[in-house]
């Protein structure tokens, strides 16, 4: 190969290299927006569940318990 071949192929795989390190750090920061948004839905789904199972704690409880004591 010739010194201008060589440059030639260098040349390339420089280019190459620098989009393939823009396409890693595009995909390194749709990676990070994905794990934020899936940190914000784990804290919602956990605030409904709580929402729900105490809706359902009250929804079980029977109208005796209601009831207002003796005194009234």
């Amino acid at each position: 190969m010739s010194q201008e071949e060589t440059e030639s192929r260098i040349t390339e795989l420089e280019i190459q290299l620098a989009h393939m390190e823009t396409i890693v750090s595009d995909l390194s920061d749709m990676v990070k927006s994905q794990w934020d948004r899936i940190d914000v839905l784990e804290r919602q789904n956990k605030l409904m569940s709580s929402d729900i199972k105490r809706m359902t704690d009250f929804l079980r409880t029977a109208p005796e318990d209601d009831a207002p004591p003796p005194h009234y």
